[in-house]
């Protein structure tokens, strides 16, 4: 035999590697789309039988799959939880014991996860809006928008009463000739009212 150049020689390989490549993907591909369109245009009676009761049986028995695979969930469940009753008693904690650090005393200084401060624009930079202990108290400025609130609501609802309406709840004697009274005290007030705006 001949020597050869070694680049004819590494030619000669890949031209064999890719042929050999080219020869399975087209016998892959024939057998491929040959079997796939047997499958449907040579199809038998017996073939169609096969088919039918294969997914007859699958339609009949998935119930019972689902069930027993339920079952192993909820029983694998079920032993997870007995452990971690287990590890719980052994180790002493149980669910009617309260835990010894409270919620309150993990916050760090009265601030909650998320908290913003001075989110109010009435705020001052000096004012502190929460305690030690977690709890948040309500500012100075609060609490005057919070009677400010309170009197015009109090107000609002003094001014939709009647006059009668009104003798009504500040009367508060028990007996009729008291009650009597003070409604024609309040009428002659009204009539006086009425008299001196009118003249």
């Amino acid at each position: 035999m001949p020597a050869s150049d070694p680049s004819e020689f590494v030619a000669d390989a890949l031209n064999d590697f890719f042929g050999q490549l080219y020869t399975f993907f087209d016998t892959i591909f024939r057998r491929f789309f040959g079997n796939l369109y047997a499958s449907f245009a040579d199809v038998s009676v017996n073939r169609w039988t096969k088919v039918i009761l294969s997914v007859t049986g699958y339609i009949i028995i998935r119930p019972y799959i689902e069930k027993f695979f339920a079952k192993m969930q909820e029983r694998d469940r079920k032993k997870a939880e007995e452990k971690k009753w287990a590890q719980a008693e052994a180790t002493g904690a149980s669910g009617d014991k309260k835990a010894k650090v409270s919620a309150n005393s993990l916050r760090a200084g009265g601030k909650v996860l998320g908290e913003v401060e001075n989110t109010d624009d009435e705020l001052d930079d000096g004012e502190d809006f929460a305690t030690a202990s977690g709890v948040p108290e309500l500012g100075k400025n609060a609490r005057k928008r919070l009677k400010k609130n309170m009197k015009k609501e109090a107000g609002q609802r003094t001014h939709n009463l009647s006059d009668e309406q009104l003798m009504e709840l500040l009367d508060w004697s028990e007996s009729e000739d008291e009650k009597k009274s003070a409604e024609k005290k309040a009428d002659g007030e009204t009539k006086k009212e009425g008299g001196s705006i009118s003249s």
